[in-house]
């Protein structure tokens, strides 16, 4: 028993442990899967064969051993790097971003660009399509196993996602494998399809037997009430579990924080100095723990980094001081105090690497500057929000000014379709994932019941506007950079890796019908503290 104690507190070796155990049954898993799709090829060829030369499932017989070295060797590398992301303490101090494409990118050569044709779309979709086949058939095992694993890395809570085996990477792992086989990527997107279910029943049974030796081990599985789920598991479902409270109205009266008026204009007689200060020394402490909550809600928000959660920190003794004075601040949720944090995060989100140094900096002042003010209204936190705005349109127009070369480039090709077929273009575009006009933030309201059509048209994607996309088997954050007249094409940038893509519009429309696309605005976080709160009451 002292042994087994000790093992446990060793949470990386423990962890560690069980990758390499994971590991060794993988080519089992990816044999399973490689015979059922190899079978149904025999009994009947995917249309994709038809131009084929060869027997697809001939070639698929001679080629898996490349592709279960292949898929093996993505999987371990993408469970140590899970490892050491889930146990900090045991990586490097820090760890710098390869900053090879983005210098490439920034050097106006268009070969660094990630130009993805319709086939590979087609790709993106199916293994977007296979990890939400296996989360939905497996969801409770998956669950299940999530204890276990949480319970290996110290995380009692279940606050993160600890699986290094979750179905996201066995898929891409899987998809590696296949890009192995000398066959088309036409042929390589059917195999995928047709492996979605023999995949799914087989990592199903995995997780099951995970999770039965973990538990034989000694190991005991975190608390299954707090796992952290995502918003939706349902294919191309958009909307949230839960319905967040339309305003703080019914949060503030569930604390017995009576709405008060505002304070009266001053009147002719002055009033005593002993009276004012008498009227102000008693603040309410249901209003001083409504706070209190609506911030730790924040602070507890997995989402946002430690460093932006500092700076929300330091916005509480203020908040507090204005709430005071100002009772609607506690009455919507669009009050300049909350829309200056939203912004705040929103914005560091977005920020490069090699500008968030300096926007941490910048929103520190402002901070600083608004815990200094004497606040009596929201005019201070209007004025630290334009300031926010400005700097992020200046970063824009750097981030503008480097891609400079490549949009040159960009602009031409756009000339030449618009005097020919956009068939004959020098440089086939139609490839990458981002999305359409539907997907833009409410600067440009669109009528309701717009069509998709007549919304590219009009809007397109202007530069600054944000959005997540599903690309080359990863989620993005993409900012547009530039776009055509036309809104044919457009040019996106990662701010996490500053790499840039170059996009057909219409391509994007194929992802969004898929819900793989989506728009990235600002998100109100005292909205979803609000809602969190209420439902911890």
């Amino acid at each position: 028993m002292p042994a087994l104690i000790i093992r446990r507190m060793a949470g990386q070796r423990t962890l560690q442990d069980f990758i390499d155990d994971e590991l060794l049954r993988v080519p089992m898993t990816l044999d399973l899967v490689v015979d059922a799709v190899q079978q149904r090829w025999r009994q009947r060829l995917p249309a994709q064969a038809r131009s084929a030369t060869g027997d697809p499932a001939r070639v698929l017989q001679l080629h898996r051993s490349e592709l279960t070295a292949r898929a093996l060797a993505v999987l371990r590398a993408s469970a140590q790097e899970d490892l050491r992301a889930l146990l900090p303490r045991q990586a490097p101090a820090s760890a710098p971003r390869p900053a090879g494409r983005a210098a490439a990118n920034a050097s106006g050569d268009l070969a660094p660009l990630a130009l993805i044709d319709e086939a590979d779309v087609a790709v993106d979709i199916e293994i977007a399509r296979c990890v939400q086949a296996i989360k939905l058939q497996a969801e409770i095992v998956l669950r299940e196993l999530q204890t276990y694993t949480s319970a290996l890395v110290n995380d009692p809570n279940v606050a993160r996602d600890t699986n290094p085996f979750r179905p996201e990477r066995m898929v891409r792992a899987l998809w590696a494998g296949v890009q192995m086989l000398p066959m088309s990527r036409a042929l390589m997107a059917a195999f995928l399809g047709d492996a979605v279910q023999p995949l799914a029943s087989t990592l199903q049974r995995a997780y099951g037997a995970a999770c039965r030796r973990l538990e034989d081990q000694g190991v005991t599985p975190a608390s299954h009430r707090t796992i952290v789920s995502t918003g939706h598991t349902t294919w191309g479902q958009t909307s949230g579990r839960y319905q967040v409270p339309d305003n703080l109205r019914g949060l503030r009266d569930s604390f017995g924080v009576a709405p008060t008026a505002p304070p009266p204009p001053a009147a002719p007689t002055p009033r005593p100095p002993q009276d004012a200060g008498t009227a102000t020394a008693r603040p309410d402490p249901a209003l001083i723990e409504l706070l209190a909550r609506l911030f730790e809600a924040i602070q507890g928000d997995f989402q946002l980094a430690p460093d932006t959660v500092a700076l929300m920190q330091r916005l509480q003794p203020t908040a507090l001081r204005v709430a005071l004075r100002d009772p609607s601040l506690l009455d919507r949720y669009d009050h300049a105090l909350w829309r200056f944090m939203d912004q705040l995060a929103h914005d560091l989100t977005l920020a490069a690497p090699s500008q968030r140094l300096r926007l941490l900096g910048l929103g520190r002042n402002l901070v600083d500057h608004l815990a200094a003010s004497d606040l009596r209204d929201s005019h201070g936190f209007a004025w630290a929000l334009e300031r926010l705005l400005a700097a992020q349109r200046h970063a824009l127009a750097q981030a503008t000014v480097a891609a400079q070369p490549v949009i040159d480039r960009l602009e031409r090709i756009s000339a030449d379709a618009a005097s020919a077929s956009t068939q004959g273009m020098p440089l086939d575009i139609a490839n990458l994932d981002t999305v359409p006009a539907a997907l833009l933030p409410e600067a440009t309201p669109a009528p309701a019941g717009a069509a998709l059509g007549g919304l590219l048209a009009a809007v397109g994607l202007p530069p600054g506007a944000a959005l997540r996309a599903y690309l080359q088997g990863e989620r993005r954050i993409l900012v547009s950079l530039w776009q055509d007249r036309q809104h044919a094409l457009a040019l996106l940038r990662e701010p996490a890796t500053e790499q840039l893509f170059a996009v057909r519009q219409r391509a994007l429309a194929q992802l969004q019908a898929e819900g793989l696309a989506h728009p990235y605005r600002v998100r109100s976080l005292v909205r979803r503290s609000a809602d969190k709160v209420l439902r911890g009451m």
